[in-house]
């Protein structure tokens, strides 16, 4: 085997040795990785996709949009809370991924440019989750959490499929 010297200048390490690999060993590893790479987006893929079914399959089974819309048991209080902290969050997310690096070209991390809006997302996050709960709650009963969850899993999902235009 043959070695090469390799210097890191930022990381405070003068030399490190690495393996120089032959071309049969190089490209031996390359297909190896590029396999585990492949077998590993399609694992991701197909775990999205089941999540969007189910998703799919709870929302159209409870009859989510009318109970969210016109079911007269629904806590409309909880229910209008819920909406405004998630129209809040929705705006601060936003703010992080498209105002500051597209509008205001701000290449510095979320946490050192504005360190207190995770923690805020968080806080408002969870207190629209158990809003929603609350409101929705005469509907479902004890399952409420449970379809939640499910919906909540199959949105986040469905990211997945949706073309990244930046």
């Amino acid at each position: 085997f043959k070695f090469k010297i390799i210097k890191y200048k930022n990381m405070g390490v003068t030399q490190r040795y690495q393996r120089v690999p032959t071309g049969e060993e190089e490209e031996k590893r390359n297909v190896r990785k590029r396999r585990a790479e492949a077998a590993e987006l399609i694992a991701t893929k197909i775990q999205a996709v089941v999540w969007v079914v189910v998703g799919g399959f709870v929302v159209y089974h409870t009859n989510m949009p009318y109970v969210l819309l016109q079911d007269p048991s629904v806590h409309r209080f909880w229910l209008n809370i819920a909406a405004a902290t998630f129209a809040i969050n929705a705006v601060l997310c936003s703010y992080l991924t498209l105002w500051l690096p597209y509008v205001a070209r701000i290449d510095i991390e979320w946490n050192i440019y504005c360190p207190r809006i995770i923690p805020t997302m968080t806080a408002v996050g969870l207190i629209c989750a158990f809003s929603l709960i609350r409101g929705l709650w005469p509907v479902w009963g004890l399952l409420t959490p449970l379809i939640l969850a499910i919906t909540f899993m199959a949105c986040i999902m469905l990211l997945h499929f949706v073309p990244a235009p930046f």
